[in-house]
């Protein structure tokens, strides 16, 4: 049984107000390895939002404050280990521009990592490793740490002169003096502070193109085969989505750095992405095994999070819920369909026994009590499903192009929900207010259908009967549902159009035969619980012709479920001649039900 997603007492969690617009964040910064200490200056370049600012807050946790100027001359500020007041000496006029500029240094325990060899791991590399997201920035630099703050940025660098920093952007200089290492770098496109990097170590650089852009990936020494191997495919990925999303890849580099010990699988800082070296595959590993959908989902989020950033992190799925289901477009392309159609099966697995054994929310919220709380099968899984829908319903031209307008009306900045429903419905004509109230802003869980499928010979009608079982509450709708029943009449098939609006809906359909195959929601698009009664022989014809692997796959599943001779035999030659190893896969585990029955 699912509980509240939030606890009583949580409270809402808005975007924070903005006294000032950053415009540009540059750092000076020393890093010793060996100490795990940084120190530096941060100055940030500033316009004045409204007029009458006297104070401006800034996020500093656990760092000490060496000095804090504004405009070159020292300022008075307060420090409570958190927030870094710094008082001006005169109220701000709105649009004034203004220089801040902290001296700081610091022992992060958040934010920023250090990995080096010890007792017992004595060959772990010396490196540095930069983790930001949710808000764990303000560790290693002052700043404003909220997604709806952007700026220009740059990273100046020192560092041991054997190793090698890498940072957002371009590489403007690398100078060695003695033992000492500086490298400059630079991005001239504004992104918020937790896509800020830092990677520091003794690195390889293996580099190749995308059309002009550097694509270059950087591994700990003596692994160069093993990076070039797990991301060979990353340009056919930038083509394909600069294609798909119809922007171009936005940043004058990209960059992959394999770290070791990191937190997560990977992070898509704004064009240098982090990666766990615990993906790094062999040539054995090679034969049966990639990391694409990793690969896939941190570049995607180049344009979903980095080039149009959430708002605030109750909008986090319109940064996961997109990378998400680049992992689908990638493997429909690079695979086909039945195995893209794999990952919709694993995502909604995942999500459902999230909302049936912990809780159940919405998507978009802003109950929460930490960032990091939402992170989870409903942002990630359910929100790419949710993309899958309303793909599948607007269609492929209508549903890239509403993706191209989106991106382009808000490069640069940051959105909520309502700005990609009002971007689609710009681009298409279609108001999906209802689309989006349902599945992301006001309704949580899904809907639980049971669905019968009857010929009626003497009519000559299909007769499809939906039934909306689950219990409509304040969190949960009636839904409405936009589908399709394919039938297969000769050797063609015909889709017919359902839209499920009430709790019940019985659908007479006129054919010119009786279908020897009928199928509701061809291809499982529908995030639902669906359960559905057909005569046998339309399950055994599914599962030996139905044109996609995902569909033969539930037949199996069904099959399993009737028992009996013929669904024995059913099973048995899909085991032998399906052309598909996951519904060969499922016809085997089927029979293995059954005869273990």
């Amino acid at each position: 049984m699912n509980r509240e997603f939030a606890f009583p007492g949580t409270r809402a969690r808005y975007a924070p107000d903005r006294v000032v617009d950053i415009q540009h964040l540059a750092l000076v910064l020393e890093i010793d390895p060996v100490l795990r200490t940084v120190s530096g200056t941060a100055t940030l370049r500033c316009a004045a939002i409204a007029s009458g600012a006297r104070v401006i807050e800034l996020d500093a946790v656990e760092l000490t404050i060496d000095s804090v100027t504004v405009g070159g001359e020292p300022a008075t500020f307060r420090h409570d280990g958190k927030k870094l007041r710094v008082e001006l000496a005169k109220p701000l006029a709105a649009g004034a521009e203004l220089v801040i500029a902290v001296a700081y240094h610091g022992v992060p325990r958040r934010g920023l990592y250090f990995i080096g060899p010890d007792d017992g791991y004595p060959d772990k590399p010396v490196q540095a490793w930069t983790q930001g997201q949710d808000e764990d920035s303000r560790y290693w630099f002052p700043c404003i740490d909220t997604p709806n703050e952007k700026a220009t940025s740059e990273v100046k660098v020192t560092v041991p002169a054997h190793l090698f920093a890498l940072s957002n952007g371009v590489l403007v200089t690398d100078v060695t003096i003695g033992a000492r290492r500086t490298l400059h770098w630079r991005l001239d496109v504004p992104h918020s502070c937790y896509l800020v990097t830092l990677a520091v170590g003794d690195f390889s650089a293996i580099e190749t193109r995308w059309r002009d852009v550097p694509v270059v990936y950087y591994v700990e020494r003596g692994k160069e085969a093993a990076a070039e191997r797990t991301l060979a495919r990353t340009p056919e990925m930038l083509e394909l989505f600069s294609k798909r999303f119809g922007v171009a890849y936005p940043y004058p580099r990209y960059s992959q750095v394999f770290v070791a010990d990191f937190i997560f699988g990977g992070m898509e800082n704004t064009s240098a992405t982090t990666l766990t070296d615990s993906v790094l595959i062999d040539e054995r590993a090679a034969l049966d095994y990639d990391i694409d959908s990793l690969v896939a989902h941190e570049l995607a989020h180049q344009w979903f999070g980095d080039l149009v950033t959430c708002r605030d992190w109750g909008e986090s799925w319109l940064n996961e819920g997109f990378a998400t289901y680049a992992e689908y477009i990638w493997r429909e392309h690079h695979e086909g369909r039945d195995a893209a159609d794999l990952e919709l099966e694993d995502w909604a697995e995942m999500y459902f026994g999230e909302d049936s054994n912990r809780y159940r929310r919405t998507i978009a919220t802003k109950l929460y009590d930490e960032p990091i709380d939402i992170f989870d099968h409903h942002l990630y899984d359910k929100g790419g499903r949710v993309l899958h829908m309303l793909r599948h319903f607007l269609g492929d031209d209508a549903f890239f192009g509403a993706l191209a307008h989106y991106l382009g009306k808000h490069r640069h900045s940051v959105v909520e929900s309502r700005d990609l429903a009002r971007a689609v419905e710009e681009a298409t004509g279609k108001n999906l207010d209802w689309f989006f109230s349902q599945w992301v802003i006001d309704g949580a869980g899904h809907p639980d259908l049971e669905v019968a499928i009857r010929w009626d010979l003497e009519r000559r009608l299909a007769i499809v009967t939906v039934d909306q079982k689950h219990k409509v509450d304040a969190r949960t709708p009636l839904f409405r549902i936009p589908t399709r029943v394919r039938f297969r009449i000769g050797e063609r098939d015909v889709d017919l159009p359902l839209e499920i609006v009430e709790p019940r809906h019985v659908f007479h359909l006129a054919l010119e035969a009786e279908p020897t195959q009928a199928i509701f929601d061809p291809g499982r698009v529908v995030l639902a619980s669906t359960r559905v009664d057909k005569a046998e022989p339309l399950w055994v014809a599914e599962l030996a012709g139905a044109t996609l692997g995902i569909d033969r796959g539930a037949a199996a599943h069904a099959l399993a479920k009737r028992g009996g001779p013929a669904a024995e035999r059913a099973l048995g030659q899909a085991l032998e001649s399906d052309p598909y190893w996951a519904v060969r896969g499922a016809a085997a585990l089927a029979l293995a039900r059954l005869r273990t029955a």
